[in-house]
């Protein structure tokens, strides 16, 4: 094992195994939101500079590593209220610094309307606006990648690993997200990757970096990171720029 990762545990909690790390010593408790579908490993290159500014938990949900599969379907207040217990059982006490990635941010955007108080603030790192995912309904990936998307699926239906999948779930979380009220005056960090994917349409790609915009009118305390040199994972090919905007949002609720 790499020494520089935090060593991987498992707790359950009724009857439910989750995978998860935690490590520093003090400060505040930031909490990392993956992508759909992505491991924890997904953050592993902001260690070990990331324990510096508080006690780190990542987790995989649901059918990722060796956390239980899903039990019902995965709605985003689903999805919170699972994390909430496993937060619980680990007497990891709000007030938080929430960490989220792609769709992790779409239920970032949901849990802190449902609890704001449970949050010192928030950084999104090329996650979603709400309203982008109609937006970008139009746009089709190309004909392989559809056939090849969809014979995932089928594969993942005939082993049942992703059954209830978050991705099903989409319309009713942004259903519970709508009906959650405003986002709430936290300090917010933005963070985009401007390199354009493969397969990615222009008009396609335009239409994310204008919602990337959209996300910071979320809140009068908002700030932007550009990851230049990024694509849809920054803290993966540019982690010193995460970093940079947890060590921020450290100092400014902390002090």
């Amino acid at each position: 094992m790499d020494k520089t990762l935090p060593e991987r545990k498992t707790v359950t909690v009724d009857g439910v195994t989750t995978e998860y790390t935690l490590c520093g010593d003090s400060g505040p408790t930031i909490v990392l939101l993956n992508g759909f579908r992505m491991p924890m490993s997904s953050w592993d290159k902001l260690y070990p500079e990331i324990q510096n500014h508080g006690r780190v938990f990542a987790y995989n949900r649901h059918g990722i590593g060796k956390s239980s599969k899903a039990r019902c379907p995965q709605t985003g207040e689903e999805v919170i209220r699972s994390l909430e217990n496993v937060l619980s059982a680990l007497h990891l006490s709000p007030p938080y610094i929430l960490i989220a990635h792609s769709f992790g941010g779409i239920l970032a955007n949901l849990y802190a309307r449902l609890k704001p108080r449970d949050f010192l603030g928030m950084v999104f790192v090329e996650i979603g606006h709400p309203s982008e995912v109609q937006l970008q309904a139009k746009f089709k990936p190309p004909a392989v990648v559809r056939l090849l998307n969809d014979g995932v699926k089928a594969v993942e239906r005939l082993f049942d690993k992703y059954k209830f999948s978050e991705d099903e779930c989409v319309s009713e979380t942004l259903r519970q997200l709508d009906a959650a009220g405003e986002f709430p005056n936290l300090p917010l960090k933005v963070i985009t990757g401007t390199k354009k994917m493969p397969f990615v349409p222009e008009e396609s790609f335009n239409i994310h970096l204008q919602q990337q915009k959209a996300l910071l009118e979320l809140s009068p305390n908002s700030t932007q990171y550009i990851a230049d040199e990024s694509g849809h994972f920054p803290q993966i090919t540019q982690p010193e720029i995460v970093l940079t905007a947890i060590k921020d949002m450290c100092a400014q609720v902390i002090g």
